[in-house]
């Protein structure tokens, strides 16, 4: 009888963290060794939960399932600012401001890791350049976000829509082994219409003329790219690209 060798490979949810982070630099041993020992209280939220409440400062590290930061107004109208992935550390902003103006929401149920602000502190004193990739992860989602508010300022609906479409698709790759044109897109139309300002009912219409011409199609919450050469003519954005960055700290 011929015994098997033990599995010693990260776990799925590591995975996705890993390969996130690899996006910008090819990580070493010690460095995936960190990442699977960085650990806290897991959580566990559904669909609609709030995992973090507006004034509070406490930091997530996302390992499954999708979430957002939105702004709650004084008439409680509320506003999608951004959609987290697997990888993303929830809250960051949080750290800038006394007083922290945004809400965590699940938008699936979602599995968490807490991260208290000193095992924070600890990864920039011992594992610097892991501190600098997340800055970068950070650098880029903001990047995006300029990204969406240009166009949702200046393009037409469609052409954000598209855009949103296409930078989650590409998102979504960077968390998948095998990414395909189709994708896991959770957003229901409110949603997909707070993150470009629209209603409702203006992105259904939306939704619909894009499923019209052959470019999208969605069921059973799942988007399959039919035509990308046209989705990127509509959204008029260029393929994402990451840099890989040479100042990078040694370990």
């Amino acid at each position: 009888m011929i015994d098997q060798a033990e599995d010693t490979s990260p776990p799925a949810d590591r995975k996705r963290i890993i390969s996130r982070l690899a996006g910008f630099a090819t990580l070493e041993p010690a460095e995936i060794e960190r990442l699977l020992t960085f650990e806290g209280p897991k959580s566990e939220f559904a669909r609609g939960d709030i995992i973090r409440s507006e004034g509070e400062r406490e930091l997530y590290l996302l390992l499954d399932g999708w979430a957002a930061s939105a702004v709650v107004l004084a008439d409680g109208s509320r506003q999608l600012i951004t959609a987290n992935l697997p990888g993303d550390i929830l809250g960051l902003p949080a750290l800038a401001m006394e007083e922290p103006i945004d809400t965590v929401v699940a938008l699936t149920p979602v599995k968490v890791i807490h991260i208290s602000q000193p095992q924070l502190g600890e990864l920039f004193a011992h594992s610097p350049r892991l501190a600098a990739i997340m800055f970068l992860i950070s650098q880029e989602e903001r990047s995006l976000l300029m990204e969406r508010l240009a166009l949702t300022g200046q393009a037409s609906a469609l052409t954000s829509l598209a855009a949103l479409i296409l930078r989650l698709y590409e998102r979504n790759g960077q968390v998948d082994d095998t990414p395909t044109a189709s994708f896991f897109m959770p957003l229901t139309q409110r949603e997909l219409g707070e993150l470009i300002g629209v209603s409702s009912v203006h992105t259904n219409s939306l939704i619909k003329k894009l499923r019209n011409e052959g470019v999208v199609s969605i069921k059973n919450r799942m988007l399959t790219i039919e035509d990308k050469p046209r989705l990127i003519e509509i959204a008029g954005i260029s393929p994402w690209r990451r840099c890989r960055p040479s100042w990078l700290p040694g370990l």
